[in-house]
C-alpha cells in the first residue's frame, strides 16, 4: 500500500542515500550527490515536503521550497519509487497545486537533466513547459533545462 505523508529525516536520508541512477545523475548539476545527508536536510527545510511510503518503506520524496509567488519544485526517489508515479502524480494535482496556490504561488519551476526524458514528459503530464537552456545552474558546465507552470492568473 503507497500513503503519501510528511517525511521525517530520516526518511528523507533513506531514499538520498537509495536514490535511482536517473535521479542521482539531474541532482549532480547542483549538488554532491554522495552527500545524502545535506540533500536530506535541504528537502526537510522546504515549506512543502511529502514522501510516499509503500508498505512502510520511503520510497519517493518530493515538495517545493517558496521563492516568493514561484515555487522550486523538486522530487527524488528510490529504483521503486518508479511504481509511486501515479500517486505523486495524483497528490500533486488534488492537493499540492491547490496549497501552493493558497501560499500564493502562482508559478512553479524545475531544473531538469537534459538526458531524462522520462521526467521532461512526467513535467509536461503535470502542466510544466520547457522555457530555457542554461549553464548558470549548478557547479558543473552542462547545459540543464528549466521547466515552468504557470497559473492562469500569474502576472507575466
Amino acid at each position: 500500500m503507497r500513503t503519501v505523508n510528511e517525511p521525517t529525516l530520516d526518511d528523507l536520508m533513506f531514499i538520498g542515500s537509495w536514490m535511482c541512477d536517473s535521479d542521482r545523475q539531474e541532482l549532480a548539476l547542483t549538488r554532491d550527490t554522495d552527500d545524502y545527508v545535506s540533500l536530506a536536510h535541504d528537502a526537510f527545510e522546504s515549506g512543502f515536503k511529502f514522501v510516499v511510503l509503500d508498505n512502510a518503506l520511503p520510497v519517493f520524496a518530493f515538495g517545493a521550497k517558496l521563492l516568493g509567488p514561484t515555487a522550486l519544485v523538486w522530487g527524488f526517489k528510490t529504483e521503486q519509487g518508479c511504481k509511486a508515479i501515479s500517486t505523486v502524480t495524483k497528490f500533486i494535482r488534488r492537493a499540492m497545486i491547490p496549497a501552493l496556490r493558497d501560499a500564493g504561488v502562482r508559478k512553479a519551476v524545475c531544473i531538469v537533466h537534459p538526458d531524462n526524458r522520462a521526467s521532461q514528459i512526467w513535467l509536461r503530464h503535470l502542466g510544466f513547459t520547457p522555457r530555457a537552456t542554461s549553464r548558470e545552474f549548478g557547479t558543473r558546465q552542462e547545459d540543464v533545462l528549466l521547466f515552468q507552470r504557470d497559473e492562469p492568473d500569474a502576472v507575466s
